[in-house]
């Protein structure tokens, strides 16, 4: 988010979010047999991630700690009130038409939570992924996107270089951060050339399950991102294929 204290606690909302993850699936583990092992690798991950925030914030006065974690419940609640509620809703719908439904509403949580962690002059985007192996698109739809009022490219096409690395990276189930376009080669620049960084991840449970597409975010200067950005939008890529795998 580009601030200090964002800096300072980047670790502790990766955790928060490993715990939300890990919460939601132990809840419904029970009925999706594929939650409860995301749960234990996300309850294990979340454990360290504390236990090593807590060790930097003991450094920080009591003062400065008291401002900051007020600010870090508010953005919290602001990112993850919204995904858990959608996220338990669609776990207990009662029919497949509510469940779409709900699907659809998290789809809208997520991209703008991945929003949440970029500077103002960011963009989130989902693309769902199309077609057959071979001929494969990834798609933003109208009302996919939230932040910067540039419009995102719409399409990215297996057998282009752009949309063949963001198709190997959503295969590999490994996140792609480009941290400053200037230094890719020509063919990797973006249309408009205005956005100069960008993180996608692909959507997906973390457990073997079809890819559903990719979260991505960019931003206009490099540096707007980092790597514990790059962390959390492959998380929130996790939650939205949980939420997109329950059927």
């Amino acid at each position: 988010m580009g601030t200090s204290w964002w800096q300072r606690h980047r670790n502790t909302v990766v955790a928060a979010l490993l715990n939300v993850l890990a919460y939601t699936g132990a809840a419904v583990a029970g009925r999706y047999e594929w939650l409860f092992w995301i749960a234990v690798a996300a309850g294990v991950l979340a454990t360290f991630g504390l236990v090593l925030t807590a060790s930097q914030n003991v450094l920080v006065g009591k003062k400065l700690a008291e401002t900051a974690a007020n600010a870090q419940r508010r953005l919290l609640q602001e990112m993850l009130v919204p995904i858990i509620e959608v996220l338990g809703e669609i776990a207990v719908a009662a029919t497949p038409d509510q469940r779409r439904g709900l699907q659809e509403r998290m789809k809208h949580a997520v991209i703008t939570a991945a929003r949440a962690v970029g500077p103002a002059d960011s963009r989130a985007c989902f693309l769902d992924v199309e077609g057959a192996p071979g001929a494969r698109t990834l798609r933003c739809s109208p009302g996919m996107w939230v932040g910067r009022q540039d419009t995102p490219r719409t399409v990215y096409s297996e057998g282009s270089p752009r949309g063949d690395r963001l198709l190997r990276h959503m295969d590999n189930r490994s996140p792609l951060f480009v941290e400053d376009l200037d230094r890719e080669a020509d063919v990797m620049q973006p249309d408009n050339n205005k956005y100069k960084t960008f993180i996608a991840a692909a959507v997906a449970p973390a457990c073997n399950h079809q890819a559903f597409g990719i979260l991505s975010i960019d931003s206009l200067n490099p540096g707007d991102l980092t790597t514990e950005d790059e962390k959390i939008i492959e998380v929130l890529g996790q939650l939205l294929g949980s939420a997109l795998a329950m059927n």
